[in-house]
């Protein structure tokens, strides 16, 4: 282990340099070092497992360090970054921590690093994450406090996050899917404009607001219903109506006419019907009488 910790930039890159010969060292706090840029001879350390550059005033993150492939935590927190490069996140990293930068956002390749756990970028200017963040499937803590956010990407309900922080930004409601990270334990969201859930609900902690995401995931539910089944009754009133056309064998239209059928008795049949019975018998005695032959 290498400690340079408050000494002056240009001490500490003289120390690297009288270092540069050995195999393997461990150096584990370069913070409030004053230094403006991450010193070159740090990138030949190929075994250094552990990063400290806390407080100096560095702008720029070289693409040399992506030489570190042993490197599984780094903090980049109180310095100068306006951006994170890309191939920070070839780097086999289960910390990051850059927090207290300028960093308006954060590079699309993030998604590459498998083997993140802990991940804070809080005190930043960042206003969107990237949907790549939903590849790190690894990742337990996030820290986004203290952004510029106004919306949080569903893919985040895709992580095993325990700890979510993203208090002090401008975040109108909570994604419904939410409901769903099981293993969420903290959520930590004040100073935002929440409209959905609202503050009352907000304030009674993640088991209220999880349960207001529910009912809403609910109702949702049961209005998509309904507005499918409204859309399906026309077709079957049509299907109805076409029906009843088809069997329809001549009995009245809508304006009250009546056309005669092959199967509908006639008026007059109506009323041969109404014949008493004694004149039907009476005209049967007088045609078997027509009909014998004289004596």
């Amino acid at each position: 282990m290498l400690p340079l910790r408050g000494g002056r930039g240009e001490d500490v890159i003289l120390g690297f340099r009288s270092l540069i010969h050995l195999d393997f060292i461990e150096i584990k706090d370069l913070s409030k070092n004053r230094l403006v840029e991450v010193p070159m001879e740090l990138c030949h350390f190929v075994s250094l497992e552990i990063l400290n550059l806390y407080h100096n005033c560095i702008r720029v993150i070289p693409e040399a360090i992506v030489n570190l492939q042993m490197l599984t935590y780094l903090n980049l927190s109180r310095n100068q970054l306006s951006a994170l490069p890309a191939c920070l996140c070839g780097l086999p990293l289960k910390v990051l921590i850059a927090s207290n930068n300028k960093l308006g956002s954060l590079p699309e390749e993030i998604g590459q690093l498998k083997q993140l756990m802990e991940l804070d970028v809080s005190c930043n200017e960042i206003t969107a994450l990237p949907q790549q963040i939903g590849q790190l499937k690894s990742l337990r803590e996030l820290n986004v406090r203290r952004n510029y956010l106004k919306v949080l990407p569903q893919e985040l309900v895709d992580l095993p996050l325990v700890k979510f922080d993203f208090s002090c930004n401008k975040v109108l409601v909570i994604p419904i899917c939410f409901r769903e990270m099981k293993q969420l334990q903290v959520l930590l969201l004040e100073n935002n404009p929440l409209q959905s859930p609202p503050a009352q609900i907000c304030t009674k902690g993640k088991v209220h607001i999880f349960k207001y995401l529910s009912i809403q995931a609910c109702q949702i539910k049961t209005a998509d219903s309904l507005y499918l089944h409204t859309m399906e009754r026309p077709h079957l009133h049509q299907h109805v109506e076409d029906g009843k056309k088809d069997s329809d064998s001549g009995v009245g239209s809508d304006n009250g006419d009546k056309r005669l059928s092959a199967t509908e008795p006639s008026d007059e049949d109506t009323v041969s019907l109404n014949v008493p019975m004694s004149n039907i018998m009476e005209e049967e005695q007088i045609i078997k009488e027509d009909s014998c032959p004289p004596p």
